[in-house]
């Protein structure tokens, strides 16, 4: 039965090995396909057994020790049936087009049945002879491999030149009214075998359509993916640009910290060294004199003859008494001592820039930017990348999520969708027990014993508490958002629309899980972005 082309690229039908239409093609797990000769050599030369397309599995490398060799391996794979048919449709449309009768003629048609060429007198013949009059026969010049594959004639699996016109569900066999007659009688439900291939070709259909639906949500998880990425490449450049500003910005402060320390200790200096100068160079002055002198001292001394020793005497000592012999450092004269750097205050730096460049400040951006998801319960149907619950059936739906509450995290959920106007509930809270081990009951406000529970009032655990809300989680509208902070203390805190509400459960166990039901007219909502919060008071 003929079914809907599917446009194949010449290269389908060739094998990625060898490069030539297939022979015996074999489908790998991986969904691709390889000439059975190829994938055994393939196997041989490369004991690890992956696909030599995308590093699949093709099998446990153990199986070849389990069995006689990779020919047993390779056996156990299912024959591709159907690149078979077209790659033989390929081979015979490659062909030279002589008909099969004169076989000096061109062919211009090909008959489906005996898969013979001929030419136009030969398929005018074909038609009028009796054991060929039900041939259907096609013209080549719009036949292609894919049309000829999927219309070729379908044997009787007994007798080869009857057509298949029934199909035997006991033997899972395609077989002519014959055979029906004799070894299929006592077989019940009997069907045409026309009838077969509708069944066949709508779960092919239906096969196609899941297989569609799921490319469709990878691509749309794939595209989410390719979002974070894109944004964690915008953030972290925004993040190395802020840093290096940060950085550049302490840098020049340092530097301008040091240029002016350099420039205060230089002048320091200088006036030091121009108050010491001024000074030092008369007293330079004056050890010159003082050293004329004494010399002129010692020459008297040794040198005078004694009748005039008296008279040179004399005249040193005016000279000497003359002199300034006191020798004191002028008070005015600048001293200078060694600058001291305030190491309490290059500690306390050291210590912040050591924090600021700590790794949990980069872990904790990265557990901001994560989401939280939903738990799959029943009469819920998940979407979103389990971000989004819709109510499907009944009149209430719990949904949990899917990981323990972080500390001072709001968790919060946006109602998508209501259907009427009743003023309902939204009931909502948490529950100390994983989700997995949980009997969920049909609705929160039955006294969940393991639960903490916000709705007209607050059950904490199966108490009941006297905190009224009645008001504030009934009749939300679309838009709404409600949500829960579990701070260190162990304290829960109701937020709506990002309020905090002042309404808390006491002494939370660490590990707690959030939930949200969709009573009645609530049908949908979505769990928002994670966001940091200060801590509940």
């Amino acid at each position: 039965m003929a079914s809907a082309a599917i446009p194949f690229d010449g290269n389908d039908t060739e094998c990625s090995v060898c490069h030539e239409l297939f022979k015996n093609p074999k489908l790998l797990p991986c969904a691709h396909v390889l000439c059975r000769h190829c994938l055994l050599s393939w196997l041989a030369s490369n004991p690890g057994a992956l696909c030599p397309l995308c590093r699949g599995a093709i099998a446990d490398p153990k199986e070849k020790s389990r069995t006689k060799g990779w020919e047993e391996v390779v056996d156990a794979l299912p024959d591709d049936v159907a690149m078979a048919a077209l790659v033989e449709s390929t081979r015979v449309l490659s062909r030279d087009h002589v008909c099969a009768g004169c076989e000096d003629s061109g062919a211009v048609s090909i008959c489906l049945h005996c898969g013979d060429m001929l030419c136009a007198s030969c398929t005018r013949a074909h038609g009028n002879l009796s054991a060929t009059r039900q041939h259907t026969v096609e013209t080549l010049a719009t036949m292609t491999a894919e049309r000829l594959a999927t219309n070729q004639f379908a044997a009787c699996c007994v007798h080869s030149d009857k057509p298949s016109e029934l199909y035997c569900p006991t033997h899972g066999a395609a077989i002519c009214h014959l055979c029906a007659s004799s070894e299929h009688r006592a077989c019940p439900e009997v069907t045409l075998f026309e009838k077969r291939l509708n069944e066949l070709q709508q779960e092919l259909s239906a096969m196609s359509e899941m297989l569609k639906a799921a490319e469709g949500n990878l691509d749309k998880a794939i595209s989410q993916l390719d979002q974070q990425l894109e944004e964690a490449e915008r953030n972290a450049n925004k993040s190395l640009a802020e840093i290096d500003e940060a950085c550049d910005r302490l840098e020049k402060s340092i530097k301008a910290c040091r240029r002016r320390l350099r420039e205060l200790t230089l002048v320091a200096k200088e006036k030091v060294e121009e108050s010491v100068q001024a000074t030092r160079a008369d007293m330079l002055s004056r050890r010159g004199r003082m050293t004329s002198h004494r010399r002129v001292v010692d020459r008297v001394k040794v040198t005078s003859p004694p009748g005039k020793l008296e008279k040179a005497t004399t005249t040193v000592r005016l000279r000497v008494q003359g002199l300034n012999l006191r020798v004191t450092v002028p008070s005015s004269i600048l001293s200078m001592k060694t600058i001291k750097v305030d190491n309490t205050t290059l500690a306390r730096l050291e210590k912040e820039l050591t924090f600021l460049g700590e790794e949990r400040h980069i872990s904790g951006a990265l557990s901001e930017a994560k989401t939280w998801q939903f738990m799959k319960s029943e009469n819920i149907v998940l979407s979103n990348g389990n971000r989004t619950a819709e109510k499907v059936r009944g009149q209430t739906a719990i949904v949990l999520s899917s990981s323990p509450m972080k500390e001072n995290m709001l968790y919060e959920v946006q109602i998508d969708t209501r259907k009427g106007k009743s003023s309902d509930f939204f009931p909502c809270g948490v529950v100390k027990s994983h989700p997995d081990t949980l009997k969920i009951p049909k609705t929160a406000l039955d006294g969940w014993a393991d639960a903490v529970v916000f709705s007209s009032t607050v059950f904490q655990f199966g108490s009941e508490k006297d905190y009224n809300i009645d008001k504030r989680l009934r009749n939300l509208k679309e838009g709404t958002r409600v949500g829960f902070v579990r701070d260190a203390g162990g304290f829960l805190h109701l937020y709506i629309d990002g309020e905090k509400q002042w309404i808390y459960a006491r002494n939370l166990p660490k590990d707690c899980y959030v939930f949200f039901e969709l009573l009645h007219t609530y049908q949908k909502m979505t769990a928002l972005p994670m966001t940091v919060t200060k801590k509940a008071l």
